[in-house]
């Protein structure tokens, strides 16, 4: 995948190492699930550091000195491109999908009610732990009332 302004051209790569990567950064151990809530989210910060990772130009060179390097060009490109921030995250999720980094294949319109479900990125593990703790302490709690220790 391309993205080209007047004075760049940036070749975004997924490889797995990319996507090892990615998940560090989104510091989720489920990568698939973080990375549709930052699309969702529509995280600029990490947008531009995505980019900063998947970027490549030739031989595995990344055209990038660092992350203010892409803020620049994420400027140049949403202007000359007319995209926004959103339309970007929908590229790099479509190539991502492409190469196979999602649980299944989706279809576009499969990937778009992905991102559009904010329920898929509630933590219902977390939850369900939080509950079961409180109550299995309400539990003790009560049935030891009145015992001296």
């Amino acid at each position: 995948m391309k993205l080209e302004t007047k004075n760049k051209s940036v070749e975004l790569v997924v490889k797995t190492r990319k996507i090892i990567a990615l998940a560090k950064l989104l510091k989720d151990d489920k990568f698939e699930d973080a990375f549709f809530k930052a699309v969702r989210d529509c995280n600029i910060e990490l947008l531009a550091q995505i980019i900063l990772i998947l970027a490549e130009s030739g031989e595995n060179i990344n055209p990038f000195n660092g992350i203010d390097d892409v803020c620049d060009f994420l400027d140049e490109y949403i202007a000359e491109s007319k995209k926004n921030l959103s339309d970007i995250y929908f590229v790099i999720t479509e190539a991502i999908n492409e190469k196979g980094f999602f649980s299944s294949k989706m279809t576009k319109k499969d990937l778009q009610a992905r991102i559009d479900d904010i329920m898929s990125s509630v933590n219902y593990e977390g939850i369900i732990k939080n509950s079961i703790e409180k109550m299995a302490t309400e539990v003790v709690t009560e049935e030891f009332k009145g015992y001296q220790a």
